[in-house]
């Protein structure tokens, strides 16, 4: 009776100790999150800012267009046509358009569409009756004539007397942002200042509303028809404070950043149901080890009690196998510390690269919109009004571009391809540089289609930096030899480049591929292409080995799993 109240006694500990700390891991988890939800949080309204002031000079470059004014003088848009749809395709606009001073449009990008904007009236619309008023115009709303909602942005064009004359209107469209966030899987809501939902990573949000909206609110709304024929449903939303928020009858922990651009809220929601279940499997994890643990002692008496020898035995084998246990857990105990600390290091190198492509793409869109206005306005070719500036900023770019792969990675498109050609099409795209370092190129590709199934532009993107990289470590060399081959081992598939150069040093691949490892001099190269390559390999179920010759310079072998044979 006793051993049955003290068995009753322990597993009542045991619960509510494990309740207790289920509780205490909910709680820690949230604050994790939530802290961790505050930082994507600011980012995602920076891109946010980055999207809406991306072509916040263009109306106002456009109005000082003398061809602008004429085509307004005379009432006639026909020679301002295809200048507005040059403007629009080298700015990546969705639509430039420009009205007189009684919104009636008189020239158009879309000149040649069906649903052209010319000879329509926007009057209604905020954006004209802020440039109207000498004022730079901002309004997001669905497009009258298309249907497509944008962010429309209109400046004032002055006459030869100094009144506004009329109103040149740009409009870019903000789905690549939905897309973005839909692919990321991460769930999200931005909302005016009407709490209308105009961005949202599922489209089955959008255009609703996550209060419901006074009488006044809904007349400014059909007066400016920003929404057009859309019903402005209430969303199944509930706020309810202390960071938390209900979305079709699921709880979820609220991240709120409000943009700087309009004053957009944007929600963020991590899902409870994963906390709970993430401190559930831990609770779960202790109370199996435990209760393994008691399993085991009273095994161990129990084998104690029946004999000896027997007990001698099984100490010996437990110490054997515990021995084995705890070398192959030290192993993958390191393995895995040595992991962590190197996704830690591109993690916080994700964050760095993240906030510099943000600084940065703003000022960089700036000079280039700057200079393709100049180059328009003189009527030259791209890039040869002021070609210096314009390879510095196409070198700031391209910078920033390879942070930005580190920052926000691009999805891929797998498809069977014959990686033969990759590697043709890889040589193809150094073919200059291999003809100005005077190499001698040595192919050895198989006789048969080498088939993989892979993202066809990223393989041939780390083939064209191992070749690179092998262009780079003959230059200066006396012997100049580069060959890649391509073939099959086992179930792989391989490219291989080798060079002449200097070797490895005796670096393996692991402190090769380290961010921003690189003996290049300043300003030719960053250390981010091996780092690149080995991450887009990783993806693609595969790897990249890296030795130094016995017979002198490097070799870089690219494996991939080989595509399934046709049936």
């Amino acid at each position: 009776m006793k051993n049955h109240l003290r068995s009753a006694l322990i597993v009542l500990v045991i619960a509510a100790i494990g309740i207790g700390a289920y509780t205490i891991l909910v709680q820690t988890f949230s604050r994790q999150e939530a802290v961790q939800n505050a930082r994507k949080a600011t980012f995602l309204v920076g891109t946010i800012d980055n999207a809406l002031r991306r072509l916040d000079h263009l109306p106002f470059v456009i109005a000082q267009n003398g061809a602008v004014l004429r085509a307004l003088e005379q009432g006639d848009g026909s020679a301002l046509n295809p200048l507005l749809k040059s403007f629009a395709e080298q700015a990546d606009a969705d639509h430039i358009f420009l009205m007189d001073v009684t919104g009636h449009t008189i020239a158009a990008s879309n000149y040649l569409s069906e649903d052209s904007f010319i000879g329509k009236s926007y009057a209604f619309r905020p954006y004209f009756s802020d440039a109207i008023e000498g004022k730079t115009g901002r309004f997001y709303a669905i497009g009258a004539t298309t249907g497509q909602p944008g962010y429309f942005i209109s400046a004032p064009v002055y006459g030869r007397e100094g009144r506004v004359a009329g109103v040149v209107v740009v409009k870019t469209g903000l789905d690549a942002l939905n897309r973005a966030w839909r692919d990321s899987g991460e769930k999200i809501l931005v909302a005016n200042t009407d709490s209308v939902v105009v961005l949202a990573s599922d489209p089955a949000n959008l255009f609703t509303t996550l209060r419901p909206l006074s009488a006044q609110v809904m007349q400014k709304l059909r007066d400016a028809r920003q929404f057009g024929e859309r019903q402005l449903r209430p969303l199944d939303w509930q706020s309810q404070g202390q960071g938390r928020a209900v979305l079709h009858g699921v709880e979820y922990l609220q991240t709120t950043a409000v943009s700087a651009q309009e004053g957009w809220t944007l929600h963020l929601l991590s899902s409870l149901a994963g906390i709970r279940q993430k401190a559930a499997l831990a609770i779960a994890g202790f109370l199996v080890l435990l209760f393994g643990s008691i399993v085991a002692v009273s095994s161990f008496r129990s084998a104690r009690l029946r004999s000896a020898l027997r007990q001698a035995n099984a100490d010996r084998q437990r110490l054997i196998r515990e021995i084995g246990v705890r070398k192959a857990t030290e192993a993958d105990l390191k393995s895995t510390r040595d992991e962590l600390a190197r996704a830690s290091r591109l993690a916080a190198l994700g964050q760095l690269s993240a906030s510099i492509t943000h600084e940065l793409g703003q000022p960089i869109s700036a000079m280039r919109n700057y200079l393709a206005a100049e180059e328009i306005a003189a009527g030259a070719a791209p890039n040869s009004l002021n070609p210096l500036l314009s390879g510095l900023v196409d070198r700031m770019q391209n910078i920033n571009d390879q942070l930005r792969g580190f920052a926000m990675p691009g999805s891929s498109q797998t498809m069977r391809f014959d990686l033969r050609r990759a590697a043709d099409a890889a040589l193809e795209l150094v073919a200059h540089g291999l003809k100005a370092s005077q190499a001698h190129l040595a192919k050895q590709y198989a006789a048969a289609p080498v088939m993989v199934e892979a993202s066809q532009q990223q393989i041939e993107q780390v083939l064209i930096n191992l070749l690179r990289n092998a262009l780079d470590a003959i230059e200066g060399q006396a012997r100049r030899e580069i060959a890649i081959g391509v073939g099959m081992a086992g179930n792989e598939a391989f490219v291989r480049v080798t060079d002449s150069g200097p070797g490895l040093g005796g670096r393996s691949m692991a402190e090769l591929q380290e961010p921003f490892a690189t003996t290049k001099p300043s300003g030719q190269g960053m250390g981010l292409g091996l780092a690149i390559s080995a991450q887009i390999a990783k993806d693609m179920k595969g790897r990249i080995e890296a030795r130094d010759r016995p017979e002198g310079g490097a070799e870089f072998t690219l494996w991939l799993p080989q595509a399934d044979s046709d049936t």
